[in-house]
């Protein structure tokens, strides 16, 4: 859906649902040989509720859609503490799944951080950084062990999202995001990574069109940065096969996702229409090592029996940087 579309709204509600906590030993907590045991805890915030309105037909842009709106001071999981895992969801008021077999489709939504620069959008150094996107395939995000991602008291994050709805009746929906985190001296133990994100359009409008074939549309980043990149993921729409990053400097590969459409029931429309269901990511300690000056190529394939409008090409990553 296209950010033509935007609507700007606050979020005036944030639910926070289910909180557990576990105990279990913090990666990279060893110090002079003793094993410091962290307190490692997981939480699903809520954000919402939506309703979105019933689709009019069969087509892309017959679906009910939310179009692009943006909310504001939404809940974070968590404050000085070190991030290590996410996991998105669209979720009834029960807390069941809701998916395209029902309806709703997370079309995208985007966590961006106000006042923070982001990594390869400068945009004057204003931010927001872009801090974690999913789309309907829902990839959850599992840092390899002894990395994390910083959240401190601070930070102000927003969200951007678009909801869509399948179905020809109104359905009532959540974003749900449950997040796992380390807090206390064993947070600071954990390697620091910083979010990074790639797309094969721009920074400020990352869609496109394709035509019926077989197409690829490439974008190159110069990185500003060294370090070891331990965990990349891809976003591609309807027809998308592949996306890939490559480092062009040293020849070498960085990450190739290989997404798959219809791979479970939920993920199959009313109308029998298979949506992407899965798009496995690229995770080690590290995925690739870069060097300041180093150029990365992102790639974004389609083979489409129809033109698209408004697809998109996004790799987004997590990276250690060097000094930090």
């Amino acid at each position: 859906m296209s950010l033509r579309r935007r609507t700007l709204t606050m979020v005036l509600a944030v639910a926070v649902a289910a909180t557990t906590v576990a105990d279990s030993p913090a990666a990279n907590a060893a110090d002079n040989g003793d094993l410091r045991v962290a307190a490692t805890e997981t939480r699903t915030v809520r954000y919402g509720p939506w309703t979105l309105p019933a689709a009019t037909g069969h087509t892309h842009d017959e679906m009910g859609s939310t179009g692009n709106q943006l909310a504001f001071n939404v809940e974070k999981p968590c404050t000085d503490c070190m991030v290590t895992a996410i996991r998105p969801n669209l979720v009834y008021e029960d807390g069941s799944t809701a998916n395209v077999n029902t309806g709703p489709m997370l079309h995208h939504a985007v966590i961006g951080q106000l006042g923070e620069p982001d990594l390869v959008c400068r945009l004057g150094g204003l931010g927001p950084k872009r801090v974690f996107s999913s789309g309907n395939e829902r990839t959850p995000v599992t840092l390899p062990a002894g990395y994390g991602m910083r959240v401190d008291r601070g930070d102000r994050w927003t969200m951007v999202f678009d909801l869509m709805n399948h179905a020809h009746e109104e359905k009532t929906v959540y974003l749900s995001f449950e997040y796992t985190y380390v807090t206390g001296p064993a947070a600071r133990r954990l390697t620091p990574v910083t979010p990074m994100w790639l797309d094969v359009v721009s920074c400020l409008y990352p869609a496109y069109d394709v035509p019926a074939g077989d197409t690829t549309r490439t974008a190159r980043w110069r990185s500003t940065v060294s370090g070891e990149i331990v965990y990349m993921k891809g976003h591609l729409h309807h027809g998308g096969r592949t996306i890939t990053t490559t480092n062009l400097t040293t020849g070498r590969p960085v990450c190739e996702v290989t997404v798959v459409s219809g791979g479970s029931p939920e993920f199959i429309d009313p109308h029998g229409n298979p949506e992407i269901s899965s798009a496995p990511p690229c995770v080690g300690s590290p995925v690739a090592t870069i060097r300041r000056g180093d150029v990365l190529e992102v790639a974004a394939r389609y083979v489409a029996d129809h033109p698209h409008e408004k697809v998109m090409g996004i790799m987004t990553g997590w990276i250690a940087i060097d000094g930090r």
